[in-house]
């Protein structure tokens, strides 16, 4: 089992000129190439280079495809389609890039489908008809797009919050000849007061993440401190009272 933990993964293809996103595909692909096997990427991995080199290695890919991927054919990306309209073209070594507008424009690869339009029922029992490369790639990864879009939902500061929350209300919970000295300087983050101009919550620079370089916004306080500082939930909460 082969872990990705980001961009500090050691290229396995060392003689080759190869992509971070190549390399991670190649990778965790290793032991699984050369057997004919059907492999489903999103558009972040996807690209006609790597597309190549898994042909090579006798190992079909479909996915999604980013409009700005090198190498990606530009009488496709430019095109502009109407709702329904489909365009394709195929490299000589059969790598099939297509372009489909719905309602919104998908661009799509596949090595093993070819750009045909087929009928397929939604869940309301209507008929509508898909390229075949993009009816495989929702058959086989709508399951990993439903997570990822859910965990976009749930960012990490949504999830931090309600744990601060409970253990500053056990904290309370405590006697108090036990918190009055902890209560003294006890920082807590707060969330800043919503814009007069808009219902939303503002957001402001962090402090801790101006200090070392990053340009980043956090919509949370210290309470605690004098300076009121502004502070991302994680983990430049955490660091920044350890300065």
């Amino acid at each position: 089992m082969f872990i990705y933990c980001g961009q500090k993964l050691t290229k396995i293809y060392r003689p080759q000129v190869i992509s971070h996103t190549e390399d991670v595909v190649m990778s965790l692909m290793k032991g699984k190439l050369n057997n004919f096997h059907s492999l489903y990427m999103d558009n972040f991995y996807n690209s006609v280079d790597l597309a190549h080199k898994l042909l090579l290695k006798q190992t079909y890919c479909t996915g999604t495809l980013r409009m700005n991927r090198k190498n990606n054919p530009k009488e496709i990306t430019s095109k502009k389609l109407k709702t329904g309209e489909l365009i394709s073209k195929y490299t000589n070594d059969g790598i099939c890039v297509l372009k489909w507008k719905d309602k919104r424009k998908v661009l799509g690869l596949s090595t093993e489908w070819k750009a045909d339009l087929e009928n397929v029922k939604n869940r309301k029992g209507d008929e509508k008809e898909k390229p075949v490369p993009i009816i495989n790639y929702n058959k086989f990864m709508s399951g990993v797009d439903r997570q990822d879009q859910m965990l976009s939902y749930y960012p990490c500061e949504r999830k931090t919050l309600p744990v601060i929350r409970e253990l500053l209300q056990k904290s309370q919970e405590q006697p108090l000849s036990s918190t009055l000295s902890d209560n003294k300087n006890m920082h807590a983050p707060e969330l800043l007061p919503k814009s007069e101009k808009s219902s939303k919550t503002q957001r402001k620079r962090c402090r801790y993440c101006g200090e070392i370089g990053n340009l980043k916004d956090t919509s949370y306080f210290c309470s605690g401190c004098k300076e009121k500082p502004l502070l991302c939930l994680e983990p430049c909460f955490k660091k920044y009272h350890m300065m």
